[in-house]
């Protein structure tokens, strides 16, 4: 059994209670530790919490339902910034083939990397539109551009 913890962010905290811990002293503990952030809480069985944490950030807990939500605003921008993170790797790859390529006097293979790199630098505003179409964490998921 867990702890969910609906927070004034939006976001939730999910507590384990060890032993034989009071739930009521627990939960009284964490209200002090976090008195702005602490809205409500309710108890759910481990298999509704999610395994996969890749969204960790977007859980929350909005709908009667016992369940943790996902709020697909946040994982829509936890998504686009894992792809940003590999843009950016490959984007410094790039810097080093153009380095290499304007030293041999290489024009062909510069514009090619010239036009690889704006098409990475392009690639947030290529993929909003397929990105807000995503309603599950699992269509996020399937959007790799770079993969």
């Amino acid at each position: 059994m867990k702890i969910v913890i609906k927070r004034a962010s939006g976001g939730v905290s999910i507590m384990t209670l060890v032993d034989d811990s009071d739930e009521a002293e627990s939960i009284r503990k964490w209200k002090l530790a976090h008195s702005e952030e602490y809205v409500s809480h309710r108890s759910m069985q481990d298999d509704v919490i999610p395994t996969d944490r890749t969204f960790r950030d977007a859980w929350a807990d909005t709908t009667p339902e016992v369940s943790i939500d996902i709020d697909m605003a946040k994982a829509r921008a936890i998504h686009l910034n894992s792809i940003r993170i590999k843009r950016n790797a490959e984007l410094s790859k790039l810097d080093i083939e153009a380095i290499k390529a304007q030293d041999m006097g290489n024009a062909e293979t510069l514009t090619q990397i010239r036009a690889r790199k704006q098409e990475l630098r392009d690639l947030p505003a290529v993929l909003a539109p397929t990105l807000a179409s995503a309603l599950s964490v699992d269509a996020l998921k399937a959007i790799q551009p770079l993969e």
